[in-house]
Order: C-alpha cells, then sequence, then structure tokens
C-alpha cells in the first residue's frame, strides 16, 4: 500500500521534446549562459529576464531519464535547470525580428503555440558549467 500511495503522489514528467531543426542552419551565434527548463510543456532557455522556446540540431533528443536533452554532436547532456552554456542565437526577442512563421518554415518546424512565440532562439554547442 505504501509503494502505491508514493507512486501517485510522484509527479509525471511532462513529455515536451525538443524542437529540432530540419537542417544544419545557423543564426548569428553569440556565448549563451542560462539553464534550460519545461515551462507549460515546452523546453524553453531560461535566462535572468525572460524564458525563450529553443530550437536545437537535428537529432538532439530527450534523456530516457526525461530530465534532459542529449546533443549527439558534442555528446553531452544538458540536464533541466543546470546551469550551461553554448552558441546561441537569438531569432525573435520581444516579437521583433522574425515572425513565427518565417521561422517555422526557413527552420522547417512547428512552434506550439503553448511555447514562448515572443522569444525563440537557436541554441547548439551546449555543455553544463559549474554554478
Amino acid at each position: 500500500m505504501g509503494a502505491l500511495l508514493l507512486a501517485a503522489c510522484q509527479s509525471v514528467p511532462e513529455n515536451a521534446r525538443p524542437i529540432t531543426i530540419a537542417r544544419e542552419a545557423f543564426a548569428g551565434e553569440a556565448l549563451y549562459r542560462g539553464s534550460l527548463e519545461l515551462v507549460d510543456g515546452c523546453i524553453v532557455a531560461a535566462g535572468h529576464r525572460r524564458a525563450f522556446t529553443a530550437l536545437f540540431d537535428p537529432r538532439v533528443v530527450r534523456t530516457a531519464s526525461g530530465e534532459g536533452i542529449f546533443e549527439p554532436p558534442t555528446g553531452n547532456t544538458i540536464r533541466f535547470g543546470h546551469p550551461m552554456q553554448g552558441g546561441g542565437g537569438n531569432l525573435r526577442e520581444n516579437g521583433k525580428g522574425r515572425t513565427i512563421s518565417d521561422i517555422e518554415r526557413f527552420y522547417e518546424v512547428s512552434i506550439p503555440s503553448g511555447c514562448p512565440r515572443n522569444n525563440v532562439m537557436r541554441l547548439r554547442n551546449m555543455e553544463e558549467v559549474a554554478g
């Protein structure tokens, strides 16, 4: 009975999947430092000011445990909520920049309506760093 109660109290991990682009493509990149978080079913790059919907390289997947993502080109696992850095390029910030339809068409992605649409970034070559 105790195990049944414990299982009922555990939270179910969100089923968010990384939004991966169809082909290698770059945005003007700079060093991004922040963390990846799960917010309303979306994987977002969480900085000190706002959350960005993150677009990842092809083949980036959620880890088997659901606690982060795995980036095959680097071989790195990035856990949600842990400090990380990588190459980041803002495609849309505060509603300015490329339109969502342009981003979706160019990168061949579909950004779910629940994800931040005013802030979108391209993120790659990630690694966890000491906090």
